[in-house]
């Protein structure tokens, strides 16, 4: 009788245990691994840096081939090869210009298996020779992204918009 006790209280501790497991892996909430964020924090050092030094060539390296960026007043650009352009074609127009500060404070960031998703607060300023005025924006962004074959991170899509102009602000 306490035999069979003990057993009955064994499978109950193993089903406990491996439920959650179960349902966590069928709903795509399994937990990340420490490779997996670390890859992910290094794609927002890239991210980051990639920004500061406005070096085009590697902010399109950290997009999939497929990915999709919604920039404010702008038509969603579709496919890597597109946002490529775009970041290329910024190139003249900041031409003598200087990154001061480029920074995104992030909120939240999950890791799904091979999705994650991440939300922050941006800020940008840029100073340009005169007669140009310097471009200063802040605002909120939206990152998903997809885990690749390598275990590197690349963004599906992007989202970001402004906040705000308060009405002291010109």
């Amino acid at each position: 009788m306490l035999r069979t006790k003990r057993l009955q209280a064994g499978l109950l501790y193993a089903l406990a245990l491996a439920i959650p497991a179960v349902a966590s892996q069928k709903l795509g909430t399994d937990l990340p691994s420490q490779d997996s964020r670390q890859a992910l924090d290094k794609f927002n050092q890239d991210f980051i840096t990639a920004c500061q030094k406005m070096n085009h060539p590697a902010a399109a390296a950290l997009w999939a081939d497929d990915g999709v960026d919604l920039l404010p007043g702008m038509e969603p650009m579709v496919g890597k090869a597109k946002i490529s352009d775009w970041l290329n074609g910024l190139t003249p127009q900041l031409a003598g210009a200087k990154m001061l500060y480029c920074t995104v404070d992030w909120q939240d960031i999950q890791i799904f298996g091979d999705i994650a998703y991440e939300w922050g607060f941006n800020r940008q300023k840029i100073e340009f020779p005169p007669p140009k005025k310097p471009f200063e924006g802040e605002g909120k962004i939206l990152l998903i992204l997809k885990r690749q074959g390598d275990g590197s991170w690349k963004i599906a899509l992007e989202s970001w918009n402004s906040n705000p102009r308060s009405q002291a602000e010109p």
